[in-house]
């Protein structure tokens, strides 16, 4: 059976159009940063054989150094779109160069047909070889299936595409023009077929995987503050609690309660109300350590869980923690904002963080009683 290079590649280039256009249709109208990349990776690349296809009809310099230019940006998207996905990303900065100096170079030496040739698919075998490299290991919770096929993809193009420019660039005589009829020539124009649908398919997942995971964050986060809710700062409080118990290590609750927070709605406005909060979040936030759990209880009541920690360094944390939002609250509020706090240290007859909270609860409306302002330290 007879393969028409040209045809090949024109059918490559209406999928890639296709993928393009279709891609934004299937992620809707806000898809995310990384979404956006791979889009506009899938355009580049059409565009860039396109370009290529046309370039045989005149004004080809021009044109197919273009066309390299949009296929060197088009691997460089999708090395950003994995890196909003998966973390920073290995090499970016040389894949970035490659935008430059590819398509550059590739025009410097258009005269000499080997070289460009060489030049220009070395090049692009380098770009796919660091995109197989992208693919490796992720700094975030994801999806391994998607990235290993994005990776064989990628790794199968370098090869045929190295290996179209080593014929190009010694065996000239085999690989005299662009759509020749070599089999690896050929080989090349399949793959790309088949490896599109592979890749757009990679991506549809790595969007999907990504949409569950921010609506996952939103049913566990406040939406105000971007702390947790109350049910998803109980659920891990229920864990932290029963490996506390389990070790020895220490473990103390804070509730606290904005004083007189309802005058700052009152006389401010709920916007000024809204940004309290929100600043309160960010304070505690800054103060707390990794390890330690902090989530908005319900209106303008906060919970911090301290772990490996004794009641005496929780009032160590407190007075920190009273001196940064006065600090903050001087710099960002036009009115007065503290905060009363009960606290409640593990005991062994605590049987549940449903304990800590009732007791620590208690604590907080004593320190009401007593003034606001201030911390009250539970009843043993």
């Amino acid at each position: 059976m007879a393969f028409d290079i040209l045809t090949l590649h024109l059918v490559l280039t209406i999928h890639l159009f296709l993928a393009a256009a279709l891609l934004p249709v299937l992620m809707g109208r806000r898809p995310g940063q990384a979404a956006r990349w791979a889009q506009a990776s899938m355009a580049a690349q059409a565009l860039g054989w396109a370009l290529m296809i046309v370039s045989s009809r005149g004004a080809e310099r021009v044109l197919s150094s273009l066309a390299i230019a949009g296929m060197a940006c088009s691997l460089f998207f999708m090395q950003r779109a994995l890196a909003q996905w998966l973390g920073r990303r290995p090499l970016q900065g040389l894949m970035k160069l490659a935008c430059v100096a590819g398509p550059l170079v590739y025009a410097l030496g258009f005269d000499h047909y080997a070289f460009r040739v060489a030049w220009a698919n070395g090049w692009i075998a380098l770009q796919m070889v660091l995109l197989c490299l992208a693919t490796l290991g992720s700094e975030r919770p994801t999806g391994k299936a998607w990235r290993v096929l994005i990776c064989v993809c990628m790794f199968a193009m370098a090869v045929v595409t190295a290996w179209r420019g080593v014929l190009g660039g010694f065996y000239t005589e085999l690989y005299p023009v662009f759509d020749a009829p070599h089999p690896v020539n050929i080989a090349s124009a399949l793959l790309l077929n088949v490896t599109l649908v592979m890749i757009t398919v990679a991506l549809l997942v790595a969007w999907h995987e990504e949409a569950e995971a921010k609506l996952h964050e939103l049913a566990i986060t406040d939406g105000l503050t971007g702390l947790l809710n109350r049910r998803a700062w109980q659920e891990r409080a229920t864990t932290l609690f029963a490996d506390a118990q389990r070790h020895g290590h220490g473990l103390v609750l804070l509730m606290i309660d904005l004083d007189h927070f309802k005058l700052i709605n009152d006389r401010l406005g709920h916007e000024a109300g809204d940004h309290a909060l929100q600043l309160v979040a960010r304070v505690l936030k800054a103060t707390v350590r990794s390890a330690d759990l902090v989530g908005r209880y319900g209106g303008e009541e906060f919970c911090v869980l301290l772990t490996h920690t004794d009641a005496t360094s929780a009032l160590a944390f407190d007075q920190r923690l009273r001196k940064a939002l006065a600090t903050a609250v001087q710099a960002e509020l036009d009115t007065p904002l503290d905060y009363s706090a009960g606290l409640a240290a593990l005991r062994l007859a605590d049987t549940s963080i449903a304990a800590l909270l009732k007791r620590s609860d208690e604590a907080l409306y004593a320190a009401k009683q007593a003034g606001r302002g201030r911390l009250e330290i539970a009843r043993e």
